[in-house]
């Protein structure tokens, strides 16, 4: 392979892959825009192995210099963008969020950015758009391909048996096929797994290193009509899914396969050894306005998120269309001052100019990384930055109590959460039996049993409702797994002769997806209960709220802002509850009894619902309500629901 000539439609290619990402990530049309990192890894792998294939050819190549280059790449921007994060962290984050973007930094430091934010997803997870650093979980997926290829590559090379082209991109191409296949279990069985870690998403950094040591295909591809035509169908490829994928797409998987290949295609129909941009797309591709965006591609995806990030956990509300374009305009600035004044200088041997230099310079700029992440951590985030009433409001994020998740196995064998008086020889007075929901419900229900002496239990899974005969398929539920788990618990209800049963669920999600059956299997659910004994009281779900509350109130002590024309509106009560009145009418003619905890929630001059009472968070996100929140608000609803009855 000859010295590699600067081909200017990657350039290009690099600045479509970027727009797509920063357009997702703004809300500005590309539903489907994060394939756009799907593209860098294509190219990144097209790359690097390109480079390192033509240092083996030429006998010029040595681990050393390809880790320079790669530091010389990657660290400097990385470092200068983390650094300043952490800095505008200490403003504007609290305590705890303010530790998790420490040890998100800390973790970047060891190339390990992924892990972290795989670790940190989850139903119960904060916000993924507003953790300022994680778009560095891509970064750190091509750092931990950079730290094995090199050797890979090596030993092909000088391996007799798989020195030749054609036998290494045989390797190359069972690897990618191994990867991609875990990529298409993986997404279906453990998706944040799939989307953040290595071993399923290298199939797109090999597929772009099979397209770079694969020999040379003339014939097909020296037609002109042919290179057009394969190009063009390369974009289209990639910006189809940009425009129709969504966040629901299951992805990576079979959905990452189009933007690869589209990639792919563009770099083999436009890859010619003298230089010259053979296609009609490579030339469109070529112009000055993207080549120059590609050039600063590296720096601008590492800086519009965090403004991004920081905006939307500022904002009690959406951020306007025009300020979000106000952010990528200082985004973009920020992009090409960080390209001109740290990028280039290093790539340039402007600063670092020998190995040692600039070996000097990446560990000391991790180190320093590191070390301002394990402070975050190690202080907690610095708590005495704030006042005990803004302490007061965060700390609800995390006040949460009845989280565990039972499976099937865990209701047939009897072992349902314990709540009210801790005494097995009790009988069970009252069973929760719900999702996620529920659970944020059932410290009320726990206060109640312990009041009057009774145990009860607890029984949900998140996005799983307590009905019988009907699911709905969901990232976080048991889906189809929901049908034997309920029909379990209602078997241990029948099976302990549990007198009071409260159905309590996030009931807008289930009757907006599938609204007549799931109020039929609701109803269903309700006589199967009645029949058997129960009294079965459908606890109707609290006012969504469309802001974070913990943060908001928080922040609002900080800011001195008013958050009353951010909270949902009385008018709203469609937004989180969709059991209609006829619905409800048939669940009380069925025998259930309904528990509205709207009235509790509603100001006293009835226009908004209440999201604190007292210096009390009510809710620890904008849906669930908090331990204490739950305790003030539905206790008394519990009380008067109950008691009379058994009096």
């Amino acid at each position: 392979m000859k010295h590699l000539n600067y081909r200017s439609e990657i350039d290009g290619l690099r600045a479509i892959a970027v727009l797509i990402v920063v357009f997702f990530h703004s809300d500005m049309g590309c539903t489907g825009g994060y394939v756009g990192v799907d593209v860098f890894f294509v190219i990144s792998g097209f790359l690097i192995t390109s480079l390192i294939w033509s240092d083996l050819e030429r006998g010029r190549f040595t681990f050393a210099n390809f880790w320079e280059r790669r530091a010389r790449r990657i660290v400097p921007a990385l470092v200068v963008v983390t650094v300043a994060t952490l800095v505008a962290g200490w403003f504007l984050l609290l305590p705890a969020d303010y530790k998790s973007l420490g040890r998100a930094a800390a973790s970047q430091a060891v190339f390990a950015a992924n892990i972290h934010y795989w670790r940190d997803s989850g139903y119960f997870a904060s916000a993924a758009e507003t953790k300022p650093l994680l778009h560095t979980w891509s970064l750190a997926v091509e750092e931990q391909f950079y730290l094995f290829v090199p050797f890979l590559f090596w030993a092909m090379f000088r391996s007799r048996l798989l020195g030749g082209r054609t036998r290494v991109v045989a390797v190359l191409s069972a690897l990618c096929l191994g990867s991609f296949g875990l990529s298409l279990y993986g997404v279906a069985h453990s998706p944040s797994i799939t989307f953040y870690l290595l071993p399923t998403r290298a199939w797109e950094l090999l597929l772009g290193a099979i397209l770079a040591v694969a020999p040379a295909t003339p014939g097909f591809l020296d037609r002109r009509v042919a290179r057009e035509l394969v190009s063009l169908l390369g974009l289209v490829l990639i910006l189809v899914p940009a425009f129709a994928y969504t966040r629901e797409t299951p992805f990576p998987g079979l959905a990452a396969l189009p933007p690869c290949l589209g990639a792919a295609l563009v770099l083999w129909a436009n890859g010619r050894g003298d230089g010259a941009v053979p296609t009609t797309s490579g030339a469109a591709l070529s112009l000055r306005p993207l080549t120059s965006i590609g050039l600063i591609s590296y720096s601008l995806y590492l800086w519009h998120w965090p403004f991004l990030a920081f905006s939307k956990y500022l904002a009690p509300a959406s951020i306007s269309f025009g300020y979000r374009a106000g952010l990528l305009g200082l985004g973009f600035l920020c992009a090409f001052l960080s390209w001109k004044y740290v990028e280039s200088p290093f790539r340039e041997r402007k600063l670092g100019a020998s190995r040692r230099a600039m070996y000097a310079f990446a560990g000391a700029g991790l180190a320093t990384v590191l070390g301002g992440g394990a402070l975050c951590m190690g202080m907690q985030g610095f708590p005495s930055r704030f006042g005990a009433q803004t302490l007061e409001y965060a700390d609800a994020a995390g006040d949460m109590a009845f989280t565990t998740e039972l499976g099937v196995e865990d209701v047939r064998a009897g072992h349902l959460l314990p709540i009210g008086r801790s005494d097995p020889a009790l009988p069970v007075s009252v069973l929760v039996w719900g999702d996620s929901h529920a659970m944020a419900a059932t410290p009320a229900v726990d206060a109640f049993l312990k009041e009057r002496g009774l145990a009860g239990r607890m029984v949900g899974h998140s996005s799983t409702a307590p009905v019988l005969d009907w699911f709905m398929v969901a990232k976080y539920g048991l889906s189809a797994g929901s049908v034997p788990f309920n029909e379990a618990v209602y078997a241990y209800t029948r099976s302990q002769r549990v007198p009071d049963v409260i159905l309590s669920a996030y009931w807008s999600a289930y009757a907006e997806s599938d609204p007549k059956p799931f109020d039929a299997a609701l109803l269903g659910t309700v006589r199967r209960l009645v029949g058997i004994g129960a009294r079965v009281w459908v606890l109707l779900d609290v006012p969504k709220q469309s802001l974070d509350p913990p943060t908001a109130l928080a922040l609002s002590t900080v800011f001195r802002r008013d958050l009353t024309p951010n909270c949902t509106r009385t008018n709203a009560v469609d937004r989180f509850d969709l059991l209609g009145a006829e619905t409800i009418n048939e669940i009380v003619e069925a025998g259930g009894r309904i528990i509205d905890p709207k009235p509790r929630f509603t100001d006293p001059t009835g226009t908004y619902f209440l999201i604190e009472s007292d210096g009390v968070a009510l809710y620890r996100d904008g849906q669930h309500l908090s331990t204490r929140g739950a305790t003030r608000m539905l206790l008394p609803l519990i009380r008067d629901a109950l008691v009379p009855e058994r009096q």
